[in-house]
């Protein structure tokens, strides 16, 4: 009788733990498929006034007055990259660390091909490459800029897109967040720092965080008034079928691109500035619609 009573809780035993494996193998299955990750490639264009960009050409018809300019740079950084499903849900692309354009989930962006009228380097970059998880989306989000937790550091010891001396101000402001440089076909004054009129053909927009306080080098946190990374939403977006303009004739509309005060000349996002107001507000740090970033068919 024990032995028949010890059979039966054994069986039982074999059929509990037979159930409980096969439980598991299921939610191992459901695990595995929730995590399950593809790779992602963002494609972005530079544009002005619609036309594509190029370090060769003048172009006309931008700000107020209608201005002809050239450019010298067009540089942006962007973070915080996510990918968008049908019920508004945000997922996270994890950006491939690739030593030269990407590090720490932070990409740079560089149409400039040191011909023409830049200076830069020949070398460029018009795509974020990733992965995400597996999903159909419908939209894309990112912030601009360089993230807080990597602003305030040694550029000179930072990896790559973040070593470069020319996208960055000083320990305390950080990165330079987009630099987008112009030279004018006709020279303008303005009044230099002593209350002088000085001519230039320098037009620049050079989007970083201000009114910043706390020392880095000696281990303070630092904190900005103006941290100036807005976050960009495009609901309809396909990353097969779609890319990201950025448009410098929309980012200026409404700036007099003729005239600069005060100093420095053009828009280093100071708050009070008023060559900010256009180029600010456009980019997405006010309460109006960015206009800067749009969707567009490949």
């Amino acid at each position: 009788m024990r032995k028949i009573m010890a059979l039966s809780l054994l069986s039982g035993s074999i059929i509990l733990a037979g159930c409980n494996g096969g439980g598991s193998s299921n939610n191992s299955d459901n695990n595995a498929a929730n995590s399950a990750q593809k790779d992602v490639s963002i494609h972005f264009a530079a544009r002005v006034n619609g036309q594509p960009f190029s370090c060769a050409t003048t172009y006309g018809g931008l700000g107020t007055q209608e201005s002809q300019a050239s450019f010298t740079d067009f540089r942006v950084y962007l973070h915080d990259v996510k990918l968008i499903d049908a019920d508004g849900n945000r997922h996270a692309v994890s950006l491939t660390n690739d030593g030269i354009w990407q590090t720490d989930n932070v990409a740079l962006l560089d149409f400039e091909t040191g011909d023409g009228s830049c200076g830069g380097t020949t070398e460029t970059n018009m795509q974020i490459i990733g992965s995400v998880a597996e999903g159909n989306y419908t939209g894309l989000e990112f912030s601009v800029g360089v993230p807080g937790d990597l602003n305030h550091q040694d550029q000179a010891a930072a990896a790559s897109p973040l070593n470069i001396a020319g996208l960055f101000w000083s320990w305390q402001s950080g990165y330079k967040h987009a630099r987008i440089d112009i030279d004018l076909a006709t020279p303008y004054t303005y009044t230099d720092g002593e209350g002088t009129e000085q001519s230039t053909n320098k037009w620049f927009f050079h989007l970083g965080s201000t009114d910043c306080s706390g020392d880095p080098t000696t281990g303070e946190t630092v904190t900005c008034a103006n941290p100036n990374r807005p976050t960009i939403t495009l609901n309809s977006f396909d990353t097969e079928a779609s890319q990201v303009t950025l448009d410098y004739g929309r980012l200026m509309s409404g700036t007099n691109l003729s005239s600069s005060t005060p100093m420095p000349f053009g828009c280093m996002s100071g708050a009070a500035d008023p060559d900010c107001a256009g180029p600010l507000a456009n980019i997405g740090l006010s309460d109006t619609s960015q206009t800067f970033f749009a969707s567009e068919t490949l």
